[in-house]
């Protein structure tokens, strides 16, 4: 597809993705129509951008079928599902449909670094370049990270390489996107009201790492071993958790990773390793355990960042890329706003920011990370847009470390009625009620925490809009 002269292309969603490809199609010399469900008003900064470069925008989309000129390629932004009108509408073309994440990675000759997983993507994703950057490497950061790729390839950068955050979204229509490596940190239910079970996002997710290039590499946590199928020249590295034992029996020659109490540590497995054909047991002498990096000397806190941090030095390694070329910038390293972030601190009362935590796995991992060790000390503030899961996976933790939540949002009644066994439970209209409120009873060294576990768009037009509403309330009160 690199010369579009002549083609008509059809591009699902005015959104920043959809935008950019149109304008890499036109760039290209292809006739580009862009369609939205939203309505004119709503679109006003995006018909500027495409009118200028000769671009046409239809607003307010609503049916199903194709009735233009043919078109030769369908592009779909990534937040255009699968069952919605538009989505047909770009099937009834009878053209290929396309994602911009390989549309854009179509026109781009740099390699490749994917990373995935229900959570900690964004701030693997920022490590990963971080830590490229720190070893002399020209590195850029794209994809669901909040650059899409198309507009990477119009900007046409001289990259060593390229990271990309990539979400079960974008995989639905990834099928030409071919990373030299790739990172599978976690898998967690989410998003199900939009793919429809755990088992078809866990696929999306797994997806990636299947299609990384033959003697490339993938990266993952162990337990999603059984999960995948990846070419047989593709290497592998998988992490482990301290509290769980790693079955060595059948590993190739190679590299294990773990997190341990005291950091991170490598296991390098001898030529002695044993197939699984064989009972006999696993000859310890072969096994070489080496601490790569201790906990303290990180910036990152909590051992959901400390699995994140492994992945990062496990890809690298395979790379070739020795730590000792990045230890700083790796050691040096915080994580992004948003994501379990002290906001501020009032009459003893610590405020932290966790507005990036939209399911329950990371909320759990902002509870293990505040609580532990300090007992029963946390407020929590959470709910907003239910996006179909359960969220009964956080009763240990509640039980253990909150003494009262406050709720937010759409769910708010689901979340009382499944939690109030477990803690007091307090429906607020509002946010900054919930501060307040969560202020009047938070005592000296308690935390006021907002870790949702739950989307924003319910009552906010993002995860950040939310944050920066909850830091102005904490700066609000007394």
């Amino acid at each position: 597809m690199s010369d579009l002269s002549g083609q008509r292309i059809l591009v699902l969603g005015a959104g920043c993705s959809g935008i950019a490809a149109a304008r890499l199609a036109r760039s290209r010399g292809a006739e580009v129509i862009v369609v939205d469900a939203a309505p004119a008003e709503k679109l006003v900064s995006a018909q500027a951008v495409l009118s200028g470069e000769g671009i046409a925008l239809q607003c307010g989309v609503t049916g199903d079928h194709w009735d233009g000129a043919e078109i030769f390629r369908v592009v779909v932004s990534p937040g255009i599902a699968l069952d919605s009108p538009l989505h047909r509408l770009g099937e009834s073309t009878g053209a290929p449909l396309v994602g911009e994440l390989e549309f854009g990675a179509s026109y781009l000759s740099c390699p490749f670094l994917a990373v995935t997983g229900t959570n900690g993507k964004t701030t693997t994703t920022e490590l990963l370049t971080a830590c490229l950057k720190g070893a002399g490497y020209n590195a850029l950061a794209a994809g669901n990270i909040g650059l899409p790729l198309s507009q990477v390839a119009l900007d046409a950068p001289q990259l060593d390489f390229l990271v990309v955050e990539v979400s079960s979204f974008q995989m639905e229509h990834a099928a030409s996107f071919r990373p030299t490596g790739a990172l599978l940190l976690n898998v967690t239910p989410d998003h199900l009201n939009r793919h429809g079970s755990f088992e078809n996002y866990r696929a999306l997710k797994c997806r990636l790492l299947e299609q990384v290039i033959p003697g490339g590499h993938a990266v993952y946590h162990a337990a999603l071993e059984g999960n995948l199928q990846l070419d047989a020249s593709v290497r592998r590295s998988r992490l482990w958790f301290s509290f769980e034992e790693p079955k060595l029996e059948g590993r190739p020659v190679g590299q294990e990773w773990r997190v341990e109490a005291d950091g991170l540590h490598c296991l390098t497995l001898g030529e002695t390793v044993i197939t699984q054909a064989s009972q006999a047991a696993f000859p310890l002498e072969s096994l070489q355990d080496e601490l790569m990096m201790r906990r303290a000397s990180l910036q990152l806190q909590g051992n959901h960042n400390l699995a994140n941090a492994l992945a990062v030095v496990a890809l690298l390694s395979s790379l070739g890329i020795p730590l000792e070329k990045y230890r700083i910038a790796l050691c040096n390293f915080r994580s992004g706003p948003h994501r379990i972030e002290p906001v501020g601190k009032k009459n003893g009362v610590l405020y932290v920011d966790d507005s990036k935590a939209t399911d329950v796995d990371a909320m759990i991992q902002a509870l293990l990370t505040l609580g532990t060790g300090a007992g029963k000390c946390i407020h929590l503030i959470a709910g907003g847009l239910d996006k179909g899961c359960a969220l009964t996976e956080v009763k240990k933790q509640l039980r253990i470390y909150v003494k009262d939540v406050f709720l937010i949002g759409a769910c708010r009644q689901r979340l009382a009625y499944e939690w109030s066994d477990e803690v007091p439970c307090k429906l607020c209209e509002s946010l900054e009620e919930a501060v307040s409120l969560a202020a009047a009873q938070a005592e000296d060294g308690d935390i006021v925490l907002l870790s949702p576990g739950c989307a924003s768009m319910d009552m906010f037009r993002s995860y950040e809009e939310r944050g920066e509403r909850f830091v102005a309330a904490v700066e609000a009160l007394p």
